[in-house]
Formats: C-alpha cells, structure tokens, sequence
C-alpha cells in the first residue's frame, strides 16, 4: 500500500515488460549497427631473411684468341666442360656475314633450348609470375636507357617462355628441335669451307665464349686479398682489351662474390657460415650454397666476401649481378601484427571460439611486411596459438569471453 492507495501489480508488470522491451530492441539495435566480425586463419608459414646485394664474380680464367680474325665456329656452349687439348672453336678467314649471322641466330635458338629444359622443376604458374617480373624489369631497364641489360633480360624472357611451352605442350624436352637445329648450323658450317685455324685448349676448363677485359683483374688471388679500400680501386680499373679474343676457359670450380654494402644491411651476416644464395639476373634459378670467408667495415661500409667451390652448368658468369643471400629461415604462423597485444610481458590475441573471444598467447619469431612469424604450437595446451584458430581481426574492443557476432 503507497499513500493509502493498493500497489497495482498489473500496472507495475507492464512497465517492467516495456523496458525489457526497449532494452532488448536497442541491444539488437547495437547488434545490427555492429560490423560482422571478420576472422584470419591460422595456418603454417615459412619466411626468409634475406639481404639483395650488387657485386662482382672473382674467378681462374684464361682467355683464348686466335692468331687470324674471321667468322667464328664454336664447337661447345657456354658453361661446358672441355677436356685439355681439344678445339672449341674454328676461324673462317673468309668471312660471310649472312652465313655468320644465321649460324649464331641458330646458336641462340639452340642455348633457349637448352636453358629452357635446364630450369629444374617449376610450374606453370611460377613461371607465368617470372615472365611477368622479368617483362617488368625491361620496360624499366629500357626507360632508364640500359638497352645492354634490357637485352640481357630479354635473352632470360625467351628461356622462360620456352620452359613455360614445355611445359604446355606435353612434351618432356626439346631435344629433337636441337637436334634439327644443329644439322642446320653444320650445313651452314660446312658452306665456309676450310677452316684457317682452331683454337685448342692446353688445359681442362668451363669455356664461355664471351670476355669482358676483366678476367686478368677479377681473379681468384685478388678475392682473396680484398679490403674495403683495393676493392674501391679494383672495381675502378678500366677492362683490358684483347684482340683477337675469342673466349675464355674457366679453369678452377672455385670462385668468389664480393659487394661492398652499407654497414646496416651486412648485419646478422657470420664469417664461417654457409648461406643459400640466388642470383637474380641469372638465367640458373636454383640456389648456390656460398660460405661467408670475409667481412670487413670501414666507414660505414662493408665488404662481403662469399666463396663457392661449384659452378652449375647454365650459371650465367656475367661480372656483376645481383645476389640474394638468405640469412635465417622463420617457420611457424604468420599473423598480421596489428592484431597481437601485450600486457604484463606476455603478447597474445583474441581468437573466435563457440561465440567468444578467448585469448591465445604468441611467441614472436620475426616481423616481416606488416606480419609477425610466431612459433608453432604443435602441442596446444588451450593457452597458446594453434592451427586452424581463427584471429579476430576487426575488433578492437576485446576481453576474454565477450559474445562474438
């Protein structure tokens, strides 16, 4: 009773209804304005630390030349083994440059061939994202008016695209193509009539038939004595020019990369240690295992000095290239880093499970383009990230249990 008056129940029931009412319409009201929750899947990652450096090939050559000038038959492809005493090539006295440019047309068509099925195993798909990097590379090269490297790079662009029709065409090699390719040349050669004179080898060796006036320069003995100062004054020095020259026989596996790079970028880079690197301009799309044998800083610089003692058949050995050595390798998960908190020592994020948001601890490995690599929990305990958990990712307001829409 309230002022002598009876309490109406009836009436104090309907108010009650009315706000549970208004209360539930504006919670679902709230619900409706509230963006879906959007989740990212936990799955496995690998990541490599790797540093991309622009050096100079050291190595034992000797270069060949010929007593007489004229068109050139060469009877081995860059990067062959040649036993001691044997012809690598044959001088045409009588030059017809027609004959000649067919001949080294056929040449071209021949080492495509060759490269393309020396690729190793790739897809078609990783083949695609190569032509379509390596197409970049020469509108850039040819805009920045470096027509010798854009022509390089097209050389490179013609091998994939022929590995890329091997692998579209069902057919497992080129080697009848060559095969018919190579008769052509040998009629052609035989149109020259008798050599003047053959070029022989006096000792076994990889034979290019390329020079650069350097082969005196970068040797082996030189890499050896390297130091921030010389390797200056080295990569000044003007090529030597020889005539006559009509290639060069690499007479050792053993050979040496060096860069001189800012101080910052050699870091996490031990002497002694063997790195898994991959030359980026080269048509040899494998890595090479190189071991570190000499770091030096001066002045804000250093100089990396990597020592391999094996040299694949279609390793490009052009002087200067660019060279990606991996420093660590990061397996785990990767998660995006603006997902991850930290409270008392302890960094974690808010996971979706059965409607909730629980909280699951990480362990951070390495940050790399806005993602964390975080170790893998092969034995979850239901306090650590596992596979397959589902990250919630657009919710910044999170706590432990909160209902998930």
């Amino acid at each position: 009773m309230q002022n002598g008056k009876p309490i109406n129940s009836k009436k104090i029931l309907t108010v009650s209804l009315c706000l549970l009412a208004a209360v539930y319409l504006i919670y679902h009201i709230a619900r409706g304005l509230r963006p879906e929750a959007e989740f990212f899947a936990v799955r496995p990652y690998t990541a490599y630390d790797s540093q991309i450096f622009t050096g100079y090939i050291f190595r034992e050559e000797t270069v060949l030349t010929s007593r007489t000038a004229g068109s050139r038959n060469y009877h081995y492809y860059d990067g062959e083994k040649v036993p001691a005493n044997r012809s690598v090539a044959d001088i045409y006295t009588f030059e017809n440059k027609a004959v000649s440019a067919k001949i080294a047309d056929i040449k071209k068509q021949i080492e495509i061939f060759r490269s393309a099925m020396s690729l190793g195993k790739l897809t078609v798909s990783e083949v695609n994202q190569k032509i379509e990097l390596v197409s970049y590379e020469i509108i850039q090269k040819n805009a920045a008016g470096d027509t010798a490297a854009a022509n390089t790079l097209s050389d490179k662009l013609l091998v994939l695209m022929a590995k890329k029709e091997l692998l579209t065409s069902g057919k497992s090699n080129y080697d009848a193509e060559i095969a018919n390719l190579e008769s052509q040349k040998n009629s052609l050669v035989a149109s020259l009539g008798t050599p003047a004179e053959s070029i022989l080898t006096s000792t076994s060796g990889y034979f290019y038939s390329h020079t650069d006036g350097y082969e005196e320069i970068f040797t082996t003995a030189a890499a050896k004595l390297l130091t921030v100062e010389n390797f200056d004054l080295l990569s000044m020095t003007a090529p030597a020019n020889k005539t006559n020259a009509i290639g060069t026989l690499v007479t050792s596996a053993q050979w040496y990369y060096a860069a001189k790079v800012p101080e910052e970028n050699a870091d996490g880079f031990l002497v002694g240690t063997v790195y898994d690197c991959l030359f980026l301009d080269n048509g040899y799309t494998e890595t090479i295992p190189m071991k570190l044998i000499s770091k030096e800083t001066a002045s804000g610089q250093t100089l990396l000095v990597y020592y391999s003692s094996s040299m694949p058949r279609d390793f490009d050995t052009t002087r200067v290239q660019r060279m990606q050595a991996t420093r660590g390798t990061y397996e785990g998960f990767r998660i995006p880093t603006e997902v991850v908190r930290a409270e008392k020592g302890k960094t974690f994020v808010y996971i979706f499970n059965e409607g909730t948001a629980k909280r699951r601890e990480v362990v951070i490995l390495w940050e790399q383009n806005g993602y964390y690599i975080v170790s893998a929990n092969e034995k979850a305990d239901g306090n650590m990230l596992a596979l397959n958990d589902l990250i919630i990712i657009n919710d910044t307001d999170l706590y432990e249990n909160k209902f998930i829409n």
